[in-house]
């Protein structure tokens, strides 16, 4: 090999190349550094971007599941949550209840995991079941509470059970009436009504037809019946105003359109049954009025 080539340990040409090597070497750091640092800054704003959306998604579920569970599900109330969060996801634990004269039983628990990858995923944790002749509806072991669309023909109702139960026992019925009645009709024949069925013609079908399965019936709490008129006014318009908040969330409640279009060709709040709690001895008077067309038997305390 020639002695004066670049290749050769002893020429002179070897401190430059060290130099260059070292340079190059560098900047090759300088640049992975850079390449590394912006790919972990790009991969943060994205996780960060992505959180955020998960965030709102959860605060646009929450309003929604709060707002509707003011006007959905008869006699059914939320009661709390509970949320544990995890890198990339969360998962809540919303509890709701049952008032039975004052008793808050638990009615069921619903978990929604929430991720920032995918939207909100909603699992049932008791869900309902039905009887062999699908007529009778259970959660938990309890029955739920049915209506009856008012018009129809009499059919065979939870009466004679209601009868059976010890008369100090307390439990939930729901009463279905013959025709639809105004708020102050509904006072003045039941002054203890805890909770209103307003029927949605174009939504709420059920496995038998004619019958609506409690949990999925639109209506209102009345909050304070011993108060009268101007009370049960108040819970018609915050009902009505709810409505049109979920008609028009992101998230929004579509079932709930058809239900506003029914009030306002009706003019006003038209009431198809209501759920009464107590002592079965204090309820079967009140169910042998003639407006009432139908009797469903729901939680019975003690069971």
């Amino acid at each position: 090999m020639d002695k004066d080539s670049i290749f050769n340990a002893k020429d002179g040409f070897q401190p430059l190349i060290k130099k260059a090597k070292k340079k190059s070497l560098k900047k090759i750091i300088i640049v992975s550094t850079i390449v590394t640092v912006s790919i972990f800054m790009v991969l943060g704003i994205i996780f960060i971007i992505a959180y955020n959306q998960m965030q709102h998604s959860m605060s646009e579920y929450f309003s929604v599941k709060f707002e509707q569970s003011e006007v959905y599900g008869a006699n059914i109330h939320y009661d709390k949550s509970t949320t544990s969060f995890s890198i990339d996801s969360s998962i809540t634990q919303d509890q709701y209840v049952k008032d039975i004269a004052g008793i808050p039983y638990t009615w069921y628990n619903e978990q929604t995991w929430f991720k920032i990858y995918d939207s909100p995923t909603t699992i049932y944790d008791n869900s309902i079941t039905k009887s062999t002749d699908s007529r009778r509806f259970y959660r938990n072991g309890q029955r739920v509470v049915n209506f009856y669309v008012p018009g129809g023909k009499k059919v065979e109702d939870d009466r004679k059970l209601l009868q059976s139960v010890a008369s100090t026992s307390v439990v939930e019925i729901g009463v279905s009436f013959k025709k639809e009645m105004n708020t102050n009709q509904v006072l003045k024949q039941f002054p203890n009504a805890q909770w209103a069925w307003v029927q949605n013609p174009d939504v709420e079908t059920s496995i038998v037809p004619g019958y609506v399965i409690g949990d999925y019936a639109y209506g209102f709490t009345i909050t304070s019946p011993e108060k009268g008129t101007d009370s049960i006014a108040k819970d018609v318009k915050n009902f009505e105003k709810v409505l049109s908040n979920l008609s028009q969330k992101d998230e929004k409640d579509t079932n709930v359109e058809p239900l506003i279009k029914s009030i306002k060709q009706k003019g006003t709040v038209q009431v198809s049954g209501i759920i009464l709690t107590g002592k079965v001895k204090d309820l079967l008077p009140l169910i042998e009025q003639d407006s009432v067309n139908y009797v469903s038997v729901g939680v019975i305390i003690p069971y």
